[in-house]
């Protein structure tokens, strides 16, 4: 089976090159995407091309957004449609394959400076400037991924101007959703899977806010979704929290995401199955 192995991972600004190195073996990683990792791309790639038998190149980029960076497998060709500074938007196809697919890698906004209506607005630009990108590409197979800074209920990720992004496969039309005379394209978001977790990590992103009214402890703020034409290459099994390598334990001895030598976040994985496309 052909498939494509997905890692998004919010380093916090962390150097974790030996632990991003084993990540990529171990989990045999075809498309590796980083916010917050303000360390050189170029020597990750180098390190992991000599320490293993993967081949990787740098994400194609230019300067309009410093907040994402990545690496992909050789075997793929990865065109820069367009970035902006919350995201960057890349064409991925392979030579024998019919396919094209475009991957929009997202950060967001965070809510420590922008408010709920604000992150929504902010949201909402980059899905117009992806659904141009969709139109000019002639692409429907398309999926976002990235640090959203909002859980997957709220109005920026759910919201039909907004994210457009639905927990359930059947309810999500391929023509999209007409709300008040206009048709708004949707997406399927996988990531409610977490919710049902019995045991930790529940989620990426751990915050205990004691003492508020409101205290969710667990936020799914890194996420993924698909256009309806991915749903069946998506692999939803496959979608599943990191939280170690064969050298590195990501959680503390509390089972929450060891922020002081890794990241806030853990890694998020998830994987495509080319022959469904």
């Amino acid at each position: 089976m052909q498939i494509i192995n997905i890692i998004f991972w919010n380093t916090n600004k962390k150097n974790l090159v030996n632990c991003l190195q084993e990540m990529l073996i171990e989990n045999n990683v075809d498309l590796l995407i980083l916010a917050e990792y303000p360390y050189s791309i170029n020597e990750l790639c180098h390190n992991t091309n000599t320490q293993s038998c993967l081949q990787y190149k740098p994400l194609p980029q230019n300067i309009g957004c410093k907040r994402i960076y990545g690496l992909i497998n050789n075997k793929y060709n990865a065109e820069l449609l367009q970035e902006q500074s919350p995201y960057r938007f890349v064409k991925i196809s392979k030579p024998y394959y019919s396919y094209e697919l475009i991957v929009a890698m997202v950060h967001a906004p965070s809510k420590l400076w922008a408010e709920a209506s604000t992150q929504k607005t902010g949201i909402a630009n980059i899905l117009n400037d992806l659904i141009v990108q969709e139109h000019q590409n002639c692409c429907e197979y398309t999926m976002a991924i990235g640090d959203f800074n909002a859980s997957p209920f709220e109005e920026t990720c759910i919201g039909a101007s907004a994210m457009h992004a639905i927990p359930f496969p059947d309810a999500v039309k391929k023509e999209g959703r007409r709300v008040q005379r206009k048709i708004y394209k949707q997406f399927y978001n996988p990531t409610w899977k977490f919710f049902g977790n019995r045991t930790a990590p529940y989620t990426t992103y751990y915050c205990d806010r004691s003492g508020q009214e409101t205290n969710f402890y667990w936020y799914a703020l890194d996420q993924v979704v698909v256009r309806p034409s991915l749903i069946k290459a998506f692999d939803r099994e496959s979608l599943r929290i990191i939280t170690k390598t064969k050298r590195h334990r990501l959680l503390n001895e509390d089972n929450i995401p060891n922020k002081i030598n890794y990241s806030d976040h853990l890694p998020l994985f998830c994987r495509l199955n080319e022959e469904m496309m």
